[in-house]
């Protein structure tokens, strides 16, 4: 039998503020946290972060990190003191997960377009080694001692969800004690293009799941310290929720029928009875919504789907806004759908103590 996996700490860094309770009041709020993009960032309407690093981040690291770095920093100092866990007494123990759509891609365009512009003398080595999205581990590992196994996770919009999936393997192979698994993602200029460009983005209005306006970009971060219940339960850890299962199911073509079955397959093996909830990873473009919405005639008697990334974004952790909004949620029970581009379609089940 698989030892079970469960959550006993959580830092996030969401549009709707930093920390569990400001999540818990967007989600029983319902509002969209989205506002004009600012120069820097991007154009059109995104999800934006305003975090303060005072007191957590050095400030001479703090000027060297991208955006992504940051808010994975900020999750993790939180999520480790919400579980309780000092990591330099077991740092040989600790394990990292990481999964990215857009890590690597702010510093990348700040260490090219100087290059472009002036040559080499206008290339900076202070910005290059954040342009490939595995930093982001360097900086956590660093920053907080840790020496275990490590992976970064680079799925597309199933990014937290293969490194989920990853630490929990880890975790049962008993290849670390804990795992700190992390979804992160930063808004910039070249990635609201590239957005743009492939017609992914909205063209106007917020997110509505079936409409095909498109998704809307967001930031953020949302860290989880993962351990067995058996580890959990011997240093008598609060144990926060638990993860029932988690699956996957690759389709034989990337066609949004073959997609939907796949993530029907996937969902049906977790759910012999209904869940109380079922937050939905859709965001308005139908590349995802066709394959999720089809779950709906599959299954009559699940409860109303919950749309996470209508209120905080798209990316915005690469899925991991999906497993905080199940964290927070009330229910006692929480399915979790997350609908990929390409690859594999992921689900998740969860159970609050």
């Amino acid at each position: 039998m698989k030892p079970e996996c469960v959550i006993t700490g959580m830092g996030l860094v969401l549009p709707c503020g930093t920390g569990i309770e400001a999540a818990s009041a967007s989600w029983r709020s319902q509002q969209p946290c989205f506002r004009q993009l600012p120069p820097e960032l991007g154009s059109g309407l995104g999800a934006i972060c305003d975090v303060s690093t005072a007191g957590i981040i050095p400030p001479i690291l703090n000027r060297r990190l991208d955006r992504v770095s940051r808010f994975a920093w900020v999750a993790t100092h939180h999520a480790l003191l919400d579980a309780d866990l000092d990591p330099t007494q077991i740092r040989d123990r600790i394990g990292l997960a990481v999964g990215s759509v857009t890590g690597g891609i702010e510093a990348s365009e700040q260490f090219l377009r100087p290059y472009l512009a002036k040559g080499p003398a206008g290339a900076s080595p202070m910005i290059f080694p954040n342009s490939v999205a595995v930093a982001i581990s360097g900086h956590i590992s660093t920053a907080f001692g840790l020496r275990g196994c490590s992976t970064t996770q680079l799925a597309r919009e199933a990014c937290f969800f293969a490194a989920l999936d990853q630490a929990m393997r880890w975790l049962r192979l008993g290849m670390a004690d804990v795992m700190v698994v992390i979804g992160t993602d930063g808004l910039s200029p070249l990635f609201g293009e590239l957005l743009q460009r492939s017609r992914l983005s909205a063209r106007h209005g917020l997110p509505e799941v079936g409409s095909r306006r498109g998704l809307l970009p967001g930031e953020g971060a949302q860290a989880f310290i993962l351990e067995t219940r058996d580890r959990a339960e011997t240093r008598r850890a609060r144990i926060r929720a638990s993860i029932r299962g988690l699956t996957s199911c690759a389709p034989a073509t990337p066609d949004p029928k073959a997609r939907g079955l796949a993530l029907a397959e996937a969902a049906s093996a977790l759910t012999p009875i209904p869940p109380d909830a079922w937050i939905a990873g859709s965001s308005g473009h139908p590349i995802l919504d066709e394959v999720e919405c089809a779950l709906r005639s599959r299954h009559p008697r699940w409860p109303q789907p919950r749309f996470p990334k209508t209120l905080w974004g798209e990316f915005c952790g690469s899925g991991g806004q999906l497993l905080a909004a199940a964290a927070v949620d009330l229910a006692p029970s929480v399915l979790i759908t997350a609908p990929a581009s390409l690859g594999a379609q992921f689900a998740t089940a969860m159970e609050k103590p």
